[in-house]
Order: C-alpha cells, then structure tokens, then sequence
C-alpha cells in the first residue's frame, strides 16, 4: 500500500512539473443587454485566470474568479424618479479556451456568479469569449456575459485586457 501511494504521489508531481500553468488577470468594460439594459448603465469587470495547461497548448482547462459591477441607474417609475442600486458579483467558473492560429482563442466560462449586494441571490454564470494574442503576454477579448436566476438575466457585452504573468 505504502508504494502504492508513493508511486501515486511522484506520477502525480512529474506531471505537474510537466505542465506549465498560466495565471492571467485583467479587466474589461461593457454595456448593459438584457434585463440589466433596463436598470444598469454600463459594467465594469476584473478577472484572475489559472490555467493548467501549457499557455501554447491548443486547448487551455483552468479556472476564473472576478468581480462585476453593473453601476445602477435612475428610472422614472410611476412619475417619479428612482436611484436603482448597484449590481455586484463575484462569478467563479471553470474555464475551456481553443487557440487557433497562435493568436486567435476562443471559449467559454460556466459557473455560479454570487450576488454580493442586498437583495441580489446571484445565479447561473456563463460568459463565450472571443480573444486575439498580441506579444504572447496580452489578450485583447470580447464577451457576453449572462448571469441567470428565476428568469432574470444580468447581460453584458464587454472588452476586455488579460495580461499574462
């Protein structure tokens, strides 16, 4: 048992040596779609990236955590005018990217974005992303975000920066 273990954790360490993680962070911007369109002005974002995979790799696994603000807008609601609060998540997910070409990626990330401020129950996290490599450490992307619950959708449509560390 006791070699068992111990091949385990050595097969387990060379193939961790083996792979090269990257870690990227970064921010972005977007406009309101959906529901959010309705009461949000405009979105601001950051994102941190680990992925497990080789940064040359053709396919990248890894994870994402961020922050997203949708800043709250006024409506005229019954003739008067109401300040809506706004709206904050931390998505985490799991993330999957394509590279096509050496430059181009492509992919998604799905997870579970919770909902930071009062009244806001977070919801189903998903974000297809689209991007362009420029001097192997920086990703200019863009994004739809969608985080979903009961039938309310927070959307956005973002540009984005990663950079690579």
């Amino acid at each position: 048992m006791k070699k068992l273990v111990l091949v385990m954790a050595i097969s387990v360490l060379s193939f961790t040596s083996m792979n090269s993680q990257t870690f990227k962070l970064g921010g972005s911007l977007g406009l309101p779609a959906a529901d959010a369109s309705d009461i949000s002005t405009f979105v601001l974002g950051v994102d941190a990236y680990y992925y497990f995979t080789n940064i040359d790799a053709v396919v990248e696994f890894g994870v994402t955590a961020g922050f997203r603000n949708f800043f709250g807008d006024e409506i005229e609601i019954l003739g008067q005018t109401v300040e809506i609060d706004d709206g904050q998540f931390l998505p985490l997910a799991g993330a999957a990217r394509l590279k096509l070409f050496g430059i181009l990626t492509g992919g998604a990330d799905l997870g579970y974005a919770m909902g930071i401020n009062d009244g806001n129950d977070g919801g189903l996290y998903i974000r297809p992303v689209v991007g362009i490599d420029i001097a192997d450490t920086i990703e200019l992307n863009t994004s739809y975000e969608s985080i979903t619950n009961d039938g309310v959708t927070w959307g956005s449509i973002n540009l984005g920066i990663l950079f690579e560390f």
